[in-house]
Parts: C-alpha cells; structure tokens; sequence
C-alpha cells in the first residue's frame, strides 16, 4: 500500500533527486537522512530516518510527479491512519469524476482550482475525514495527462 505525500526535496542535476522532508496530514517529518536509495522500473526509493529517529519509505515516480509513503519500516503506523477513512473509487466512479473535469493544473494552469478530490467527494458524497484511492489511473480529458486525487482541476 502506498499513500500519496507532499515533500521538500533537493533539485540539483534533476528534479526531486533526494527528500528532505515530507508532510502527511499537517504533520512535518524532517529528514536526518537518507540511509539508502535505488531506482526501479516503478521509481526511485528512499530508506530514510526522520530527526524523531523512525525510519521511512518514499517513493518518487517521476511518470506522475508524484511522492507516496510506502508501507515497511514506522511507515505502517502512519499508513494505518484510523482518524482517516480510505474510500477506494473504482473505475466507473473514475470515468464519471473525469467527466466532470473541464483541464488540469498541467493544461491551464491559471483556471485549475479544486482539487480532484472535492469532484470525487460530490460523487461519492463522501466528505470529512475521506480519502480517496483510485484503483486505476485517473486522466485529464483535454491534456491527457495523469490526475490524482490532489490534482487541481477546472469542474465543467
């Protein structure tokens, strides 16, 4: 199980090349260090242990510009999350929230300003403590390009 996060992390030769510290439900973990790192054919993975002295696992996969923690080391007990409910969104549900999308951040970026995941929450009438796993790729109808649940889009 993986679960999308936002992190700070270093540019230099290339975008995102290591965290420095990612944040999950308004919680900031700084990272000490990055204890071990490898590329696979879904992205690059990083061990780190955070300044508390717990040891995570990201993930980057720069196809969808998109950050997760992973399940595996303290990361369980985040993933676990029991003031959050999962809502897994199948693939209908997918298709009809894409109906619903005008753009995206990636193909006019001025007008994109609601997350997906409020178009979801309308669908599903799912709101409050939710999130959303999509149990397949989401997609922009006019750029094509991978949305997420955080994604910010343009409703018709």
């Amino acid at each position: 199980m993986a679960l999308p996060i936002y992190v700070d992390a270093h540019s230099g030769y290339k975008a995102n090349e290591r965290p420095r510290q990612f944040e999950l439900d308004d919680e900031l973990y700084e990272i000490a260090a990055v204890e071990e790192q490898w590329r696979s054919p879904r992205g690059s993975f990083f061990k780190v242990r955070t300044t508390n002295g717990k040891t995570y696992l990201l993930a980057y996969n720069e196809y969808e510009d998109q950050w997760t923690l992973q399940s595996g080391f303290d990361g369980d007990e985040l993933l676990q999350r029991p003031e959050i409910e999962l809502v897994t969104i199948d693939r209908d549900t997918i298709r009809k929230a894409e109906s619903l999308i005008e753009s995206c951040e990636r193909c006019h970026p001025s007008d994109a300003e609601i997350p997906f995941d409020w178009i979801l929450a309308g669908i599903t009438g799912k709101r409050g403590r939710y999130d959303f796993l999509l149990t397949e790729q989401a997609r922009c109808p006019t750029c094509k390009q991978p949305v997420t649940e955080k994604t910010l889009v343009e409703p018709t």
